[in-house]
């Protein structure tokens, strides 16, 4: 995996292959999927990072801040696939406010951009531009602490980018799936740390 930031942080994993941002970086052929969005910003320098990445032929997720900067943009020319995880705050930005049911919204939202759709929240909405969509089993309260839907959109990246034969809305109905479990065996009282380690387990052990 590729960590592009202008600052490099101590302590990364090292599984993490570390780079100052540069606009050629993700010319990198070793990337295997793009995401971007949290920790992004919403400033000048944050659409023109957006920019490369929307301009790239690799698989793209889009989460947090990026969700705040599309103005509209629609990903039906993008030949690799697109994958927007937005909670309720991030999907009103990217679609404009929604009414009727969580399920039509997703619906019509990822028919309207030409991305799947991970409405992200205590019932999750996985949407593909066909129209079709799954609803992932109830998740944990403890979901809504801070980090933790980073933690799915990273886990949406991996499976995006991984040699899985699904399809691109299974393999995030995948990551959602895997998310979800790893926070009911974890209980209560947890961080996205500690989430992001359980998934790994969770993943190791299908």
């Amino acid at each position: 995996m590729l960590l592009l930031s202008d600052t490099l942080p101590a302590n990364t994993p090292h599984a993490l292959v570390r780079r100052a941002w540069a606009p050629d970086a993700l010319a990198d052929a070793r990337i295997g999927v793009i995401l971007i969005g949290p920790g992004l910003g919403r400033d000048d320098a944050a659409r023109s990072k957006l920019a490369v990445a929307l301009a790239s032929d690799r698989p793209l997720v889009l989460d947090g801040d990026a969700l705040h900067l599309l103005d509209g943009r629609t990903f039906h020319d993008r030949k690799a696939p697109t994958i927007l995880t937005p909670h309720g705050g991030e999907f009103v930005a990217a679609f404009g406010a929604w009414s009727g049911s969580k399920i039509e919204a997703a619906r019509s939202a990822a028919a309207s951009s030409g991305a799947v759709v991970v409405f992200k929240g205590a019932d999750t909405v996985i949407a593909d531009p066909d129209g079709s969509v799954v609803m992932a089993p109830h998740g944990s309260s403890w979901l809504s602490t801070a980090g933790t839907g980073d933690v799915l959109a990273g886990a949406v990246a991996a499976l995006a980018a991984s040699d899985s034969p699904l399809g691109t809305p299974a393999r995030a109905a995948a990551a959602v799936w895997m998310h979800g479990a790893a926070a009911r065996r974890l209980g209560g009282a947890f961080l996205a740390d500690d989430l992001a380690r359980e998934i790994s387990v969770i993943r190791a052990a299908l």
